[in-house]
């Protein structure tokens, strides 16, 4: 049996993640169940989800995403102690195959639904901590009622959040994966919480959790090959434990059923040209005879939603572009910039914007899609997987030189590089960085139109095709995690 603890799940019952983390996880879960590995991911159950928003006064305003339980079965209900007092929890489960999600729903006191109503959203520092203690607490008290801790053949603990279950379990097979090298991947809390409620008078102030879940793991795994020096150069102390496994995507989740088995370009071409008007005609776009240009994932500062704006202007082929992401509440960059993405499809006629990116939308978006955008300043993006999920439906990317993109794209071949290839955390407002890169960004955008009006953009995408189902699908994660 697997046991993976996690923030957050996109499985398709629940509205429970907020951007990749989550959709990785739930690819895992759905992989888990076609390949029939025993599986169990646990998480918390968001009521009010993650964030929607609305308009108010030409203003975005941040709202409650909303969430349900109607498809979950409630298997049972437990007591824990959390902040010297009673924490009443109840476990729904959705299974598929031999894999379990198990979401935790708080039912009382109130301070403790109050902590857990949202996803990454907390009043206070205290909110927070004990929002990760009572996942920690429940998972563990979950594997022990439901699973049993000599079934567990490996403890994968996503992100730095959930290792706070390593001070209430250890396990020889325990190990942390950490998704991002930037600083909040790494979060911290004042030492006096761990004394309160776990009774260490830890040496460290402020305690950062990475430190402590890889000091307790068995092993440290990043999402990448180029994480590793990033990581190293963080906490070269454990760089021993790190290995990297790169990320993956469930391809029976996200290709599209009549791209299976196509032999060649032209029969790429034939399949994906169907493909792509069904879902122009989902979304609502009309493209006919125009290039279909995408970018879409969580909006935030190191991913570079402004260069997709700015491109929008500088294009002068006849083209449409399709935006789409939502951004944190407190992230007033992002929040601008989806101001900005609002007003560019109110006032361009080939400009389209979807704020919310559940899966099915994101899977039309793709389909839809001729030109992928990838755009991260190199360096901040842990592996991505935007570009995967494209490429496994034969639509090439033109991205820059992070991620796991380094380890599949070859420029001018399956797809488009632009940008250094950067192994440190550069300052992200660095201006002569973003406009010699945007200028190279073009560039490369100007060579996928100019082979995309060749012809020879469908060698392109055929061998994205090819390449990206062969390094990118769930078998080849699962054999590198064990799970196989």
């Amino acid at each position: 049996m697997i046991v993976s603890i996690t923030p957050e799940l996109a499985i398709d019952v629940v509205k429970n993640f907020a951007g990749g983390l989550g959709v990785l996880e739930g690819d895992k879960f759905y992989a888990a169940a076609r390949l029939g590995v025993p599986y169990t991911v646990i998480t918390l159950f968001y009521p009010d989800g993650y964030v929607s928003y609305r308009e108010e006064n030409g203003e975005l305003v941040p709202a409650a995403e909303g969430n349900t339980l109607d498809n979950l079965t409630k298997i049972g209900t437990s007591e824990l102690a959390a902040r010297g007092e009673r924490v009443v929890v109840s476990y729904y489960v959705y299974r598929a195959g031999t894999a379990t999600a198990v979401f935790v729903k708080v039912e009382s006191p109130e301070w403790a639904v109050k902590a857990t109503r949202r996803l990454y959203q907390e009043d206070t520092e205290a909110e927070r901590f004990y929002k990760y203690v009572i996942l920690a607490k429940a998972a563990v008290d979950y594997v022990e009622k439901f699973v049993g801790w000599e079934k567990v053949k490996f403890f994968d603990l996503q992100e730095a959040y959930t290792v706070l279950a390593l001070f209430l379990k250890r396990h020889e097979n325990a190990r942390v994966v950490i998704h991002t090298p930037a600083p909040w991947g790494h979060p911290t809390f004042h030492k006096r919480f761990f004394k309160d409620e776990f009774g260490f008078d830890l040496a460290m102030e402020p305690v950062v959790l990475t430190e402590l879940g890889l000091a307790m793991a068995s092993r440290g795994i990043v999402v990448s090959k180029k994480m590793v020096k990033l990581t190293c150069n963080t906490f070269p102390h454990h760089c021993h434990k790190i290995t990297p496994v790169t990320n993956a995507v469930e391809i029976p989740r996200w290709a599209h059923p009549r791209l299976e088995g196509v032999k060649s370009a032209d029969d790429l071409k034939k399949a994906r040209l169907q493909v792509r008007e069904e879902a122009l005609a989902a979304l609502g776009i009309e493209a006919r005879g125009k290039v279909v240009i995408s970018w879409a994932r969580r909006i935030t500062r190191y991913k570079r939603p402004h260069f997709a704006l700015q491109l929008i202007e500088d294009v002068n082929r006849d083209a449409v572009f399709i935006l789409g992401g939502r951004a944190h509440p407190a992230d007033h960059y992002g929040v601008e910039m989806m101001g900005k993405f609002k007003n560019a499809a109110e006032n361009m006629e080939n400009v389209y914007y979807f704020p919310h990116l559940d899966v099915e939308t994101m899977k039309k978006i793709i389909w839809a899609t001729d030109i992928w955008l990838f755009t991260p300043f190199s360096g901040w993006e842990a592996s991505g997987t935007s570009f995967m999920k494209a490429g496994i439906n034969g639509v090439p990317s033109v991205a820059s030189r992070d991620g796991a993109v380094v380890e599949a794209v070859v420029d001018g071949q399956n797809g488009w590089l632009f940008g250094e290839d950067r192994d440190r955390l550069l300052p992200l407002d660095s201006a002569e960085i973003d406009e010699r890169e945007y200028r190279e960004f073009r560039r490369k955008v100007e060579e996928a139109l100019d082979a995309y009006a060749s012809g020879r953009y469908w060698d392109v995408a055929f061998n994205a095709y090819l390449t990206f189902r062969e390094k990118f699908a769930m078998e080849r994660l699962f054999k590198e995690y064990g799970y196989l």
